[in-house]
């Protein structure tokens, strides 16, 4: 066995091993901690232009910029710790255009990888200082969003595009790919081709030998304001031990992009799409409505989303397109964000930003089985979803304020545990236990 085979095998043992203890869910329901949450929350904030630290913008103070690199010339992205048991707040700006924060299995390292910029960051996660400092491979390679620790906490699967450029060539030669670097140092240990255009979030499935990964399907342009082309859209299973692609599911084009995903059985993946449309084809979507309704504040300009389903892959049918899940509403499912499975109830559970809803579907059929308004809860554009530490709920973030906690199964809504801290606009919640 050559060094890259066994470096990615005992890795992926690693990772499943830990992907596998979930799925194992069964007995008694766990009783709630004394005294209250246990958690610590992360939550990345965009809008440091919005922040004011010691009377001027956040994202230009000396002192929050201290320990950046000097090649480091961006806005940076905030990260706000909230510690649920006193609900302290910890923030720091960090030298990174950030999506997503990976955090290791036992809570003492951290990674961010950024959203289509040239660096990615390791942090301490207590103190919020930086660790270190790291840019993706090469010069036309950028940060895909989102990272994977190995159970052991000692390697990175980190996603990595392709840079934005002109629109030329065959799809597969605008294909990402996963670099596996050394947690500690973030130095590259070996890397493979994602198999797709655009990677962004991963899952180990439960077999622990294999990493399913969403792919945009997006060639990015050169110019600024231009719509993204869709070109292939797909969700790929890649053996971890050598990056052999094992399946892929691509389409449908036009529109539709597959961006986050989770591992909800033995070899199935649940993935929400997101459809992006024109100003035109909105207001097509809208002009029926009789009420007047709010615009999104937190839409990049020109972006405006129509209704897409959450798709359903099985692995063990390869021959088969995903069984796509719509609300009747379409309304309910515009700008699909963040998507876990709760194997416990084997249901999969995904916020709807623009729609203020979170969706419950069935892990096993797919079917929607529930509709949560969050906005009738006081939460508003809900954003990440992560499972809490103590077994028994989960907890929905919205995009400039509020954590609030469900009951896993029955989704009782906790109004006396809500945390209504600001996070300055975000995407994803990160959780580890106190």
């Amino acid at each position: 066995m050559n060094r890259r085979h066994f470096l990615l095998s005992a890795s992926a043992v690693m990772a499943g091993l830990a992907s596998q203890r979930p799925f194992a869910s069964s007995g008694a329901e766990p009783e709630p901690p004394p005294g209250g949450g246990n958690a610590i929350y992360f939550v990345p904030g965009y809008r440091s232009d919005l922040a004011v630290y010691k009377g001027e913008p956040a994202q230009t103070s000396a002192l929050l910029r201290k320990s950046f690199p000097k090649v480091f010339t961006q806005a940076g992205t905030l990260v706000t710790r909230v510690d649920e048991r006193d609900g302290s707040l910890c923030r720091a700006l960090l030298p990174v255009i950030g999506h997503k924060i990976s955090l290791s299995p036992d809570g003492r390292r951290a990674f961010w990888n950024s959203m289509n910029g040239s660096s990615m960051v390791s942090f301490d996660p207590d103190s919020l200082a930086l660790d270190v400092f790291a840019k993706p491979q090469g010069k036309d390679r950028i940060g895909g969003g989102h990272a994977l620790y190995s159970a052991d906490g000692e390697i990175l699967f980190v996603a990595e595009r392709k840079a934005n450029g002109t629109v030329r060539g065959r799809p597969r030669d605008h294909h990402g790919l996963i670099s596996i670097r050394d947690a500690r140092t973030l130095r590259v240990l070996e890397s493979y081709d994602s198999q797709g255009i655009g990677p962004h979030d991963m899952a180990i499935l439960p077999d622990g030998k294999h990493l399913a990964i969403a792919h945009y399907g997006v060639m990015n342009l050169a110019r600024m304001g231009e719509r993204p082309l869709v070109v292939e859209p797909s969700l790929c299973i890649l053996e971890l031990a050598s990056g052999k692609r094992v399946q892929k599911w691509s389409g449908p084009t036009g529109g539709h992009e597959v961006r986050h995903l989770a591992a909800c059985g033995p070899g199935r993946v649940a993935a929400i799409q997101i459809n992006q449309s024109s100003a035109e084809e909105y207001r097509r979507f809208i002009e029926t409505e009789e009420t007047i309704s709010e615009f999104d504040a937190w839409a990049s300009p020109g972006e405006h989303y129509l209704p897409a389903p959450v798709g359903f892959y099985d692995a063990d049918k390869p021959g088969e397109p995903p069984v796509l899940t719509t609300a009747g509403d379409g309304r309910l499912m515009l700008q699909g964000q963040s998507i876990l499975y709760d194997p416990r109830h084997d249901e999969v559970i995904a916020t709807f930003v623009d729609s203020h809803a979170v969706l419950v579907f069935s892990g096993g059929s797919g079917q929607l089985k529930r509709v949560i308004r969050t906005d009738a809860l006081g939460l508003r554009y809900p954003r990440g979803v992560v499972l809490h530490p103590d077994g028994i709920h989960y907890a929905v973030s919205g995009s400039w304020t509020g954590i609030h906690l469900f009951r896993r199964g029955s989704h009782e809504h906790l109004a006396d545990r809500a945390i209504h801290s600001v996070f300055f606009n975000h995407s994803h919640l990160s959780v580890a236990q106190a």
